[in-house]
């Protein structure tokens, strides 16, 4: 379980930092994040008002220290990693880091190469995320990815050699012709090689992919139920026995190794995102940047700051106490420690079986969640189908 002493959600000084680098060399067929390619030449524009966005926006930091950051996309490490280096400097300038902040960055294996990673140590990045995906390659090629297992080879080999410490793995299970054989062999070679973390996704058919186009013409062929259940069990199975422990519903990681950046967002610390589309969740208050690309280029980001950001926010909302308590129960709930009720009680001043008694008897008595002394969690089949159970703490 992740030590309590890194992730308290009572350290009011907490604040992580999101940054968005949208570039990619190519979507991939199941992608619907706010990625795209984009010519070189647009790389260094987007950079400079990014920059300006971090510098405008310190003054909302001022009385927080810096705890995570995640440079993310998109694809980061298609970037020059002189980029990377100037992110880093103007958030070291404008804000306070603490000495033992995690500090990740997304790789791609097809654009990752040993100087860069030379550069992002020398930047202070100290967590890399890299997006293998799958060690099957047709299985690759059906995704869209650029990249071959091979690549991830090198580049996982790069990283080590250049001294990292603490990677994780991406990866996607339940792929169109994936079978319990393939994903077994995509789990051996990962976890042989001993990474720090893994996240493993189910695949989700999102509208506007090339997957949902292929899936509404009847021509994607899904792993059936019978088949991801035995994805299911394998992974469970292979990642205890490599020493692993899930401690998110997607996520697993040696000891010690838990992505704090992200458990942060389950435990309720406040974030601030940078960059076209970047999401924050700040003093009770939720917004989103603005996603037309020539838009977040053209704005003054000191005339923006100054005026409340009526253009760089295109959606901003208080949050109420239900969306709170929402939050608490479908954020917390995807910890394998759950939720506590003391905590609930405590942040809301009401009982949370006031509010989600209901929800919380029916699926312990159907074995889906484990009530332990002052804590919900789920349990090993609740796990399975998390995403149905959470929809269902929505008050609505």
């Amino acid at each position: 379980m992740l030590d309590n002493k890194i992730i308290d959600s009572n350290d009011h000084q907490q604040l992580e930092l999101y940054i968005h680098i949208p570039f990619c060399a190519r979507k991939c067929n199941y992608c619907d994040f706010l990625s795209f390619p984009m010519k070189e030449t647009e790389h260094g524009p987007y950079i400079d008002q990014l920059c300006a966005e971090i510098r405008e926006s310190a003054a909302l930091a001022t009385n927080y220290e810096i705890s995570t950051i995640f440079i993310g996309g998109g694809t980061p490490s298609l970037l020059d990693p002189k980029y990377i280096s100037r992110i880093m400097y103007y958030i070291r300038r404008f804000y306070t880091v603490r000495p033992s902040a995690e500090i990740t960055i997304e790789c791609n294996p097809a654009s990752t190469i040993a100087y860069k990673f030379a550069a992002y140590r020398d930047a202070g990045i100290n967590r890399l995320s890299i997006g293998l995906q799958s060690a099957d390659n047709d299985e690759l090629r059906t995704l869209g990815r650029l990249h071959l297992f091979e690549d991830f080879l090198k580049c996982y080999q790069s990283a080590r050699m250049e001294g990292f410490r603490n990677i994780n793995i991406d990866l996607i299970d339940e792929i169109p012709g994936q079978t319990e054989k393939s994903w077994r062999e995509t789990l051996r070679h990962v976890l042989m090689l001993k990474p720090e973390h893994v996240s493993i996704y189910n695949l989700i058919v999102e509208d506007g992919t090339p997957f949902r186009a292929m899936q509404e013409a009847g021509t994607l062929a899904l792993p059936s139920e019978d088949t991801q259940a035995a994805i299911d069990a394998l992974t469970r199975e292979m990642t205890e026995r490599y020493g692993y422990q899930r401690y998110e519903v997607s996520n697993y990681a040696k000891p010690g190794y838990e992505c704090r950046h992200n458990y942060g967002y389950w435990s309720g610390i406040p974030y601030l995102g940078f960059g076209l589309g970047a999401a924050s969740c700040f003093q009770g208050e939720r917004w989103s940047n603005l996603r037309s690309f020539p838009q977040y280029l053209a704005l003054d980001m000191a005339s923006e700051l100054r005026q409340g950001c009526p253009t760089l926010h295109a959606e901003h909302e208080t949050q109420s106490v239900q969306d709170q308590m929402e939050e608490f129960m479908f954020l917390g709930l995807r910890r394998t420690a759950g939720i506590s009720e003391v905590e609930f009680k405590t942040r809301f001043q009401v009982d949370i079986h006031s509010v989600f008694g209901e929800q919380l008897q029916r699926y312990t008595d159907e074995g889906l969640l484990i009530h332990e002394g002052y804590r919900y969690r789920f349990s090993e089949r609740g796990m399975d189908v998390s995403n149905f159970i959470l929809s269902d703490f929505l008050l609505d």
